[in-house]
């Protein structure tokens, strides 16, 4: 079952709505376009391409797109969508073939979350299976962020987030958690097989009875004693060395 996101339905930036336009099972989310009438003359190819998919385009002062985007960087254009919906982890499992999910635990900065959007959608992860409560919410900064992606990667959304790794795990899926406090290294994970993968927040990891349900745990590695990294960049580069193995392998993500 679907619900309906809560919040801002806005999309801004140059590449966000360009990547959203492209997408045609997308595009039809999108309600209206709006751009900076003193600058819509750089954005010509893509207000074409809006017009071409019968989208409508409205020119706004500047001052409009500041109040409609709260004052971010907008770029001089943005667009109202239908509201983002989460879909249920029963659900996306129905849909065929699942191999790779991230788990993301108790990440609450919107982005990072898009940041880990963008990645795990260009990586080829299937899902991303979040908490109902103390997540980041998919908002206009989330989206930007995602440069789109967290319109087009399905976001799950779980009350119970234990009781959907053990059923992740029921289903034939090897739990990874992500984190600096083990010694094995992502390089001796083997990763060609389905795969939920666990990435904790960076004030407060990952929580433990999460850890007792793990296969594995392992870390980056790092040739400087330093403390961690940033989430999102260690989504991406733990989303590489998944992508690599199973390339490799030929095991289709």
């Amino acid at each position: 079952m679907k619900q309906k996101q809560s919040g801002d339905h806005y999309v801004y930036g140059n590449h966000a709505v360009e990547e959203l336009l492209k997408d045609d099972s997308k595009v039809n989310k999108i309600e209206k376009i709006y751009v900076d009438e003193k600058k819509h003359r750089q954005f010509g190819a893509l207000l074409n391409l809006a017009r071409s998919k019968k989208i409508a385009v409205q020119y706004v002062p500047a001052v409009k797109l500041d109040k409609l985007f709260k004052n971010k960087n907008h770029q001089g254009i943005g667009a109202s969508v239908m509201p983002v919906t989460y879909h249920s982890l029963e659900e996306v499992l129905s849909k065929g073939t699942v191999n790779l999910i991230l788990f993301l635990d108790r990440i609450t900065d919107v982005r990072n979350f898009g940041s880990i959007a963008r990645s795990a959608y260009a990586m080829g992860a299937d899902a991303l299976l979040v908490p109902a409560k103390d997540s980041a919410s998919i908002n206009a900064d989330a989206v930007k962020t995602s440069a789109g992606a967290l319109l087009k990667i399905p976001v799950c959304r779980e009350s119970n987030m234990l009781n959907a790794l053990n059923i992740l795990k029921e289903k034939g899926f090897h739990i990874v958690a992500c984190h600096e406090k083990t010694a094995r290294l992502i390089q001796e994970v083997d990763f060609n097989h389905p795969t939920v993968i666990i990435l904790g927040s960076e004030h407060n990891g990952i929580l433990k009875e999460y850890l007792k349900v793990c296969d594995a745990e392992a870390k980056i590695p790092m040739s400087k004693n330093f403390d961690s990294l940033n989430v999102s960049v260690s989504a991406g580069i733990l989303l590489y060395e998944i992508l690599r193995q199973r390339t490799k392998n030929q095991i289709s993500l």
